[in-house]
């Protein structure tokens, strides 16, 4: 598969996505938007909520104010990623006691394999893949033998590369990672007090590394190359974990329509608003009634006078009818967007029957199972990269374990289905409908 970075038209450098990330960003995108929360949307603005038709910029940026995101995404997001971690994620008892350690610290940063292995699974349910990269800290010099690093305390570590972070690729004739281009910003000093953050390009082949940067000052000049080096790996040392692949390291995020669902609920939402706000402020309306120089005031201790038998002076009211219509329709968006990570949570199986056993055989086909299954290989290959670069046998790594009970059973599965559909033809009330649907595992407890 070719970087299709390379041949766009218009001049495209190292920092040009290719083809296949550009058709997946508007997805990635707007997920991003939902998940963080109402002030993404509203910063988000005309690309969320369209301005309607002759409406000024003025009202619609107080109306865009008025709305608040129902984060049914988030939810969903929340109660997946924490279904297989009700136990820490381990490692088995055949792995060397130097990987062992390095489980505790994956990143370099404090984050161990519970905690690695979480980011990771969220970043899949998200993005519909994400990966690991195994890299290695720059030598200490010409020189340097394998004791001396061992002596400073060198080794591998985890680097986690969402999904959007990986701009471009390229397989080689033999179907493996010729070439890959991950996106980074990284933080430098700046003065004695200050940052900055730099934009740069990460270029991994087998064998080989570099990173390209641009002048700050001046962004129009093109990228060039800032540093590079070899390695001792005669592959790229990234580990794809895929949620819901389409192809070579291309994935459709599996939350995906529930996302939409809750753009639809967003823009509802501000309809609704809007309208209880028209609602709440009544119009004054006069006919034929006698204006003086100073015109009519209005208030206490004043008096209108009409002109003629037709003079009226009332307050119009809104009826109300849309009010009711609009909070319904809130109302379906929620509970429907309440069970939309159901889907991932079932147990399917080819042959379910009625017996316990044909469920316990189903226990493990589910989605997420089966999405928790990619997280421990994924992670398990990422640690058997670095057991290479410690000059360790593949097996010495171990293998990562994760809480495997992560489903619904076939029976659990329709007894949400009936509920659902109780509560939108209004046989059940909506607390009750939340309690029952919690009970069952579907949502985090309030």
């Amino acid at each position: 598969m070719p970087d299709a970075s390379i041949g766009i038209a218009g001049g495209a450098d190292v920092a040009t996505p290719n083809a296949a990330w550009a058709a997946r960003a508007p997805d990635w995108e707007l997920i991003r938007d939902l998940l963080g929360g109402t002030r993404a949307m509203r910063e988000a603005g005309e690309r969320r909520l369209p301005r309607e038709p002759g409406e000024s910029l003025a009202a619609y940026r107080i109306r865009l104010a008025r709305t608040v995101l129902f984060n049914g995404l988030g939810r969903a997001v929340q109660t997946l990623s924490g279904k297989p971690f009700g136990k820490p994620a381990t490692l088995s008892d055949d792995a060397d006691p130097r990987m062992r350690a390095m489980t505790r610290d994956l990143d370099l940063g404090g984050r161990d394999l519970t905690g690695l292995a979480r980011d990771v699974l969220r970043a899949a349910l998200t993005d519909g893949l994400t990966h690991i990269l195994v890299d290695y800290p720059a030598g200490g010099g010409a020189g340097e033998t394998l004791a001396d690093e061992r002596a400073r305390g060198a080794r591998p570590y985890l680097v986690h590369v969402p999904a959007p972070d990986l701009i471009g690729w390229r397989a080689g004739p033999d179907g493996r990672l010729d070439r890959v281009r991950i996106r980074e910003t990284v933080l430098e000093r700046d003065g004695a007090w200050g940052e900055r953050a730099v934009e740069q390009i990460r270029v991994l082949e087998p064998g080989r590394w570099s990173l390209w940067r641009r002048s700050e000052a001046l962004k129009d000049r093109p990228w060039r190359r800032h540093a590079g080096g070899e390695t001792s790996l005669d592959a790229v040392p990234l580990v794809t974990v895929y949620a819901e692949r389409t192809g070579f390291l291309t994935a459709r995020p599996p939350l995906l329509d529930l996302a939409w669902l809750n753009l639809a609920h967003w823009q509802s939402s501000s309809d609704q608003r809007h309208i209880l706000h028209v609602a709440r402020v009544p119009i004054l309306f006069g006919r034929n009634l006698k204006v003086g120089e100073d015109g009519i005031e209005i208030g206490p201790n004043r008096l209108i006078l009409g002109d003629g038998d037709g003079a009226d002076l009332k307050y119009v009211e809104h009826g109300g009818a849309a009010i009711e219509a609009g909070r319904q329709d809130l109302a379906d968006l929620e509970d429907r967007m309440a069970v939309m990570g159901l889907d991932l949570m079932v147990r399917r199986s080819g042959g379910i029957t009625a017996t316990e056993r044909a469920i316990d055989a189903a226990r493990a086909d589910s989605a997420l199972a089966a999405l928790v299954r990619a997280v421990e290989e994924g992670l398990t290959a990422a640690l058997a990269l670095c057991a290479r670069w410690m000059d360790l046998a593949p097996e010495a790594a171990g293998r990562v374990t994760l809480d495997p009970d992560t489903g619904l059973d076939a029976r659990e599965a329709e007894e949400i289905d009936l509920l659902l559909k109780a509560r939108l033809a209004g046989e059940i009330d909506r607390p009750t409908f939340l309690a029952e649907i919690r009970r069952r595992g579907v949502l985090a407890a309030a």
